[in-house]
């Protein structure tokens, strides 16, 4: 179930920052209208009828929400040392530069900054769609996040004489001796964590 959880969660997830970046695209084409919507919140309900001002905030507390929970949950995880299983490591890769994919499917909202007439309602559903797209593709293959990267965690695929794993760690890893147990967090990553107590 824990497994089932994480696996959700990370899925959700993958797909957070091309909506924050879709939010930051719509500020900066509609600054002036997204400010005086904020200044005139309380005295004016015109920004229930505006499907941009939405969006944007929508895609905002989306990120807040991906960030909170994923953070959360790793902390989660990383205190459980009981939860550990041992593995001798024979050799590790630092894959951190790996995630090149979602960086750039993140980055194509910015790509319509300068187009004149884009309607942002196309624009949300095409992210809407993309983001469909990655959770997809990406739920039975999670073995990278932006958000991980932003809290901090780096991405190591580490090798035993019987299996490949995806481990991720707050701590940069010098030495394979470094590497002695970890917690599952989806059918293919896991965490690194201290030594069982």
């Amino acid at each position: 179930m824990a497994v089932k959880f994480s696996k959700i969660l990370f899925t959700i997830t993958v797909t957070a920052p091309t909506f924050f970046s879709l939010a930051l695209t719509g500020i900066v084409k509609n600054y002036e209208s997204y400010c005086n919507v904020w200044r005139n919140f309380f005295s004016d309900k015109t920004y229930l009828n505006s499907f941009e001002w939405l969006a944007i905030n929508g895609s905002l507390l989306f990120m807040l929400f991906c960030i909170i929970g994923v953070s959360l949950y790793l902390k989660h995880k990383g205190k459980r040392p009981k939860e550990g299983k041992t593995i001798t490591v024979t050799s590790y890769t630092n894959m951190s530069q790996n995630g090149v994919e979602q960086v750039l499917s993140s980055v194509i909202p910015w790509l319509t900054v300068f187009a004149d007439n884009l309607d942002f309602k196309i624009l949300f559903f095409s992210i809407v769609l993309q983001g469909c797209l990655i959770a997809i593709t990406s739920y039975n293959n999670s073995n990278y996040n932006i958000i991980c990267s932003i809290l901090g965690y780096r991405y190591y695929e580490v090798h035993t004489k019987e299996n490949t794993y995806i481990l991720l760690s707050k701590k940069c890893i010098r030495n394979r001796k470094e590497i002695k147990s970890y917690t599952d967090i989806t059918d293919y990553m896991g965490l690194i964590i201290k030594d069982k107590e």
